[in-house]
C-alpha cells in the first residue's frame, strides 16, 4: 500500500474501540511513528498511541494527549465525549507513539 505524501511511519495497528469515535472507528487502521523519550517529546494535544500500566494493569489506547494539572501526569482525552479524560502518571507510559494517518476502507461484502 502506498499513500501519497505520507511522512514516516513505524507501523500500522487496528483500532479497538470506540472512545475516539466518530473520528476513528473500530476497525480503522492508524499508522503511526515511535517517540524514543516520551516526558521530553510529548506534542501537546496530538493524538497518540501509547502503551501503558496501572495498578498492575496493562492497557494499549489511541488518545489526545494534554497537560494535566497534577505535576508528573498527563491527561488522557478521547475524541467521543461518553469516554472521560484520565490522568496517569508520565512515568507509567511504557510506549508512545505519534498517530500520523488513519486508514477507513468500506467493503461491499
Amino acid at each position: 500500500l502506498q499513500i501519497p505524501d505520507l511522512p514516516p511511519c513505524d507501523g500500522a495497528v487496528y483500532v479497538r474501540g470506540d472512545s475516539m469515535y466518530p473520528l476513528l472507528k473500530s476497525g480503522d487502521i492508524v499508522l503511526y511513528k515511535e517517540i524514543r523519550n516520551a516526558e521530553h517529546s510529548i506534542l501537546w494535544g496530538e493524538m497518540y498511541l501509547l502503551s501503558f500500566t496501572l495498578d498492575g494493569e496493562d492497557y494499549i489506547t489511541i488518545k489526545y494527549i494534554q497537560k494535566s494539572d497534577h505535576e508528573g501526569y498527563v491527561r488522557l482525552v478521547s475524541h467521543n465525549p461518553y469516554h472521560s479524560p484520565k490522568d496517569i502518571p508520565v512515568d507509567s507510559i511504557r510506549a508512545l507513539a505519534l498517530v500520523k494517518a488513519s486508514v477507513r476502507y468500506n467493503t461491499m461484502g
